[in-house]
C-alpha cells in the first residue's frame, strides 16, 4: 500500500514528496509479568501537527512481539515523532525521539500489562443469504488456538475456525463459540444472532481497477457490484469527469488521466425504482512529479536463508528511470539497510514484519516512492503467508491467490472459507458471492513443521474516505494529553466497534485520515482529567446530546471543549466493580468511560475502564452516587450506590450486552413484574408494569444501532401500571424497548416490528 503523508487542511503546509529522509522505528513489545512478546498489538506513530506536515500511522506487532514502520519526513530537517502504545489497563505508554538529517533509524521498546484474561473467546458473523451466515473466529490467547467448537443454536455443529451454516428458518438463535489454546487455556462466549429471510435486497456497488498497458495515465474500471434492477451505472472519475451507462449496456468503462496525482473514483448505481441505489469510492494515486510510479516484488530467495529477499523493481514511467534507492526497513543491519541497485537482495538477521520502501527517480523531474510491508520467516521452521488479486478479466468473482510463504515448504492446503479447498501452490478460485468477506487459510508443511496463515479476503470493498479533524480545549486552554476517538453509528447488527483512535498532540490537535462515509460521533478522553470530563463533539458529555457527524462532506475543523465536573469531595470510601460480557465484544471494554454522578444526578469524576472490564473509584465521601457507563451508541443503567461507615465500600457488576449496559446492585428490583404485548407487534405497543413504588421512568425505543426512535417521560404510580407508545411511525425491523428511571427501574427486552 503506498503510504502518503497527509497535508492538514487547518494547517494548510505540505512538502513536496521529492524532498523527503526516511526514519525507520521497530521495537518489540513484551508481557511485564512473563516477558512473553505481545503479538497483534497496536503501536502508533506519529508527528506533531505544529510542525507544519503530519503523520499518522499505526502498526500492529507480529507473533514475535515485533514491530516496524518507515517514516517519510521532510529533507535535512529535525523534529520529534511521538511513538505510543496502550497497556491492559488503557494506560497510554509513550516515548518520544528526535530524528535528524544523521540519525534516522531509532528502536523503541515496550514492556507493558497484557490483558488479565489468558484467553478471551470471541467472533463476529455476517449474514450473506437468506438465513445463510458466516462466522468468523476473533479469540484472544496467549497461545495460539487449536480447538474450535461451534454449536449454532439448531442443533448443528462445527469443528472449523471460521464456519457456514445456513439456518433452516428465520428467527433468534443462541451460537456459542468455545476454544481452547496450545497453553491448556479454555472459553466460551455465546452471542444471540437473527437469521433474516433476506439480507435487505436492494444493491451494493463495487468495482476494481486496472492499469492499461497501452498508455501510461490510461485505466480500466470494472464493475463488480451486486443486486437486482440496476439500471444506471455512473462513473466520476475524480478529475472533473463523469460517465454514465445504462442497461443493458456494458457497465465497464475505460478513461485517460491527464496528469499524475491523487484522485477519489467512485461508482454510482440505482435503479429506477427505490429498491437499488449505492455509491462506493476507491482512491487512486497515479504517478508524482512527471510520469512514473515506483513498484516493486519482494520474494524469498529459496536458494539462501529463511531471511534472505529478492527485490525485483516494477517501476515504469516515462521518461527513463535513471536511479533507485531502497530502504529495507532493517535499521539493524546498518549500512546494509539501504541499496542504490535496481534489484538488490537483502538478508534479515531477525524475523518479523518490515516496511520496505522504493524511491525512483526519472531523468527529468520525477520521482515517486511506494512502501509495503513484509513478513519475514518466524524463526526455525517455517511461516505461511500469501497475497491475493481479484481479476474480473478472468471470471466473476475470480480471486488468484500468490503463495508467499518461507521455509521451503513442499505441501499446500488452502481453505477457501466457502467449503471447498486446493492443493495448488498458487490456485485461482471464484467464489459465489460477490459482497461476502471469506476467510481464507493456507496451510503449509516442509522441513518437519506446519504453519497456517487466515486473512479475509474481501471481493469488494467500499472505500470512500475523508479527513477529519480539530482541537480539544479545556477552558479555552489547549487540551495536550488525551485521546479522540471516532465512532461509527451505521452498523445494524450488534454494536459496532470504533473507527479510529488519535492521540492528542502539543495545540490539543488530532486527526483522522481515512475515515468512510457514514455517521459517527467524535469522543475526546483527558488522561489527566484535572477538573473536566470526557466529552463529544457538540461539547455534551452524553451520547444522546452529542453531534452527529455525517460524511460525505466533512465540515471541519470538528473543535471540542470538554465539559468541566462538579466538585467531588474525597473521603475514606470506595467503589469498584466489573462489566462483564453478554454478546458483546470483549475489545470494546476499554472504550467505556464510568461517570460518577453525586446524589443531584452531576457528573463530578470519571474513570477509564480497563480492557477486562475493570473499574474504582478509590476516595469516596460518605455519601450517594450515581454509576454511569458512557459509550456511544450504548443505553446504560445509572447504578445507584450508597457509602457509609457500616458500608465504606460498594461492589457494582455490569453486564454488557448488545447495545446495553445492564446494571446490578444489592437493593431489590422496584419492579414486581411486568409484560410487553404484543411482540411482534403492528401499530401500538403495550407495556404492563407493577411497581412497588411510584417513580417517574423514561420509556425509549432504540434501534439495532443504537439511534433513538421513540421517547416518553412518564410518571407511574405504585401498583399496576399500563404504557401504550404508537409505533406507526417505525419501519419493519428489530428494536431495543428500554424503561428505566434513576430510583431503579432498569427493563430491556428486543421488539420485532413486523409492517
Amino acid at each position: 500500500m503506498k503510504k502518503l503523508l497527509l497535508p492538514i487542511f487547518f494547517l494548510m503546509l505540505a512538502f513536496p514528496a521529492i524532498s523527503q529522509n526516511l526514519v525507520s522505528i521497530s521495537g518489540i513489545i513484551t508481557d511485564t509479568a512473563t516477558g512473553n512478546p505481545i503479538p497483534n498489538h497496536a503501536v502508533t506513530i506519529s508527528n506533531d501537527s505544529s510542525a507544519g506536515w503530519f503523520y499518522y500511522q499505526t502498526v500492529y506487532t507480529n507473533s514475535n512481539g515485533f514491530y516496524v514502520d518507515t517514516v517519510p519526513v521532510p529533507l535535512n530537517t529535525q523534529g520529534i515523532l511521538y511513538v505510543r502504545t496502550t497497556d491492559c489497563q488503557n494506560y497510554l505508554h509513550q516515548v518520544v525521539i528526535t530524528f535528524m538529517p544523521t540519525v534516522l533509524n531509532f528502536t523503541v521498546d515496550f514492556a507493558i500489562c497484557n490483558f488479565n484474561a489468558p484467553c478471551v473467546a470471541n467472533f463476529t458473523y455476517v449474514q450473506y443469504a437468506s438465513h445463510s451466515f458466516q462466522f468468523t473466529d476473533l479469540s484472544q490467547t496467549q497461545g495460539l488456538p487449536v480447538t474450535w467448537g461451534w454449536d449454532f443454536g439448531d442443533g448443528a455443529t462445527s469443528a472449523a475456525q471460521n464456519p457456514q451454516h445456513v439456518y433452516g428458518a428465520g428467527g433468534w438463535y443462541n451460537v456459542t463459540l468455545s476454544i481452547s489454546d496450545q497453553a491448556g487455556c479454555s472459553a466460551t462466549i455465546t452471542k444471540s444472532v437473527f437469521a433474516s429471510d433476506s439480507t435487505g435486497g436492494g444493491c451494493q456497488a463495487a468495482f476494481v481497477v486496472y492499469p492499461d498497458s497501452n498508455a501510461l495515465y490510461s485505466y480500466q474500471f470494472w464493475n463488480q457490484s451486486t443486486g437486482n434492477n440496476i439500471s444506471t451505472f455512473t462513473w466520476n472519475f475524480g478529475d472533473g469527469t463523469s460517465q454514465t451507462i445504462t442497461f443493458p449496456g456494458s457497465p465497464n468503462v475505460s478513461h485517460n488521466y491527464n496528469q499524475p496525482g491523487t484522485y477519489l473514483a467512485c461508482l454510482t448505481i440505482q435503479s429506477y425504482d427505490s429498491s437499488c441505489y449505492d455509491v462506493t469510492c476507491d482512491t487512486l494515486v497515479i504517478g508524482s512529479g512527471g510520469g512514473c510510479q515506483a513498484a516493486f516484488v519482494a520474494i524469498p530467495d529459496s536458494m539462501g536463508t529463511l531471511q534472505q529477499y529478492q527485490f525485483i523493481d516494477q517501476s515504469s514511467g516515462t521518461p527513463a528511470i535513471i536511479a533507485w534507492t531502497w530502504n529495507f526497513g532493517d535499521p539493524a543491519s546498518g549500512s546494509m539497510n539501504t541499496s542504490t541497485l535496481q534489484n538488490p537482495m537483502h538478508i534479515y538477521n531477525v524475523p518479523g514484519m518490515y516496511s520496505v520502501c522504493l524511491t525512483i527517480y526519472g531523468s527529468g523531474n520525477c520521482t515517486d516512492t511506494y512502501c509495503e510491508t513484509i513478513i519475514v520467516g518466524t524463526g526455525p521452521g517455517c511461516q505461511a503467508n500469501y497475497t491475493y488479486t481479484t481479476n474480473p478479466a478472468i471470471g466473476t468473482n475470480t480471486v488468484e491467490f500468490t503463495d508467499l510463504s518461507t521455509g521451503n515448504p513442499v505441501s499446500w492446503f488452502w481453505n477457501f472459507g466457502d467449503g471447498t479447498s486446493s492443493t495448488l501452490q498458487n490456485p485461482v478460485h471464484s467464489f459465489s458471492g460477490a459482497a461476502v468477506p471469506y476467510m481464507v487459510c493456507l496451510t503449509i508443511s516442509g522441513d518437519s513443521c506446519s504453519s497456517t496463515y487466515c486473512q479475509n479476503v474481501f471481493i469488494q470493498d467500499s472505500v470512500n474516505y475523508h479527513q477529519v479533524y480539530g482541537h480539544v480545549y479545556a477552558s479555552n486552554l489547549p487540551v495536550t494529553i488525551g485521546t479522540v476517538m471516532i465512532f461509527s453509528m451505521n452498523t445494524v447488527a450488534t454494536y459496532p466497534p470504533f473507527v479510529e483512535v488519535s492521540p492528542l498532540d502539543s495545540t490539543g490537535g488530532y486527526y483522522f485520515s481515512m475515515v468512510p462515509d457514514g455517521s459517527y460521533y467524535i469522543f475526546a478522553t483527558p488522561f489527566d482529567s484535572n477538573g473536566y470530563l470526557p466529552t463529544y463533539y457538540g461539547d455534551v458529555i452524553n451520547w444522546e446530546q452529542a453531534t452527529l457527524i455525517t460524511l460525505g462532506t466533512a465540515n471541519n475543523p470538528y473543535n471540542i471543549n470538554l465539559v468541566p465536573s462538579d466538585q467531588m469531595t474525597p473521603g475514606p470510601g470506595s467503589a469498584s466493580g466489573q462489566i462483564n460480557t453478554g454478546d458483546a465484544m470483549t475489545i470494546m471494554l476499554d472504550q467505556i468511560n464510568m461517570i460518577l454522578m453525586n446524589e443531584q444526578g452531576n457528573a463530578i469524576g470519571f474513570t477509564r475502564v480497563s480492557a477486562s472490564g475493570a473499574f474504582d473509584f478509590s476516595t469516596l465521601a460518605y455519601g450517594t452516587y450515581y454509576l454511569h457507563p458512557e459509550m456511544p451508541g450504548i443505553t446504560s443503567d445509572n447504578v445507584m450506590i450508597i457509602i457509609s461507615v457500616e458500608k465504606p465500600h460498594a461492589e457494582v457488576v455490569m453486564t454488557f450486552t448488545g447495545n446495553s449496559i445492564l446494571g446490578m446492585k444489592d437493593d431489590l428490583s422496584l419492579v414486581n413484574s411486568w409484560t410487553v404485548y404484543p411482540n411482534p407487534l403492528n401499530d401500538l405497543l403495550s407495556v404492563n408494569i407493577d411497581l412497588k413504588q411510584s417513580s417517574e421512568v423514561i420509556a425509549a425505543v432504540y434501534d439495532l444501532a443504537g439511534h433513538l426512535m421513540i421517547k416518553k417521560t412518564l410518571m407511574l404510580t405504585s401498583g399496576n401500571n399500563k404504557i401504550e407508545i404508537g409505533v406507526t411511525s417505525l419501519s419493519p425491523g428489530i428494536y431495543a424497548l428500554r424503561i428505566h428511571s434513576a430510583a431503579g427501574v432498569n427493563l430491556n427486552t428486543k421488539l420485532i416490528k413486523t409492517k
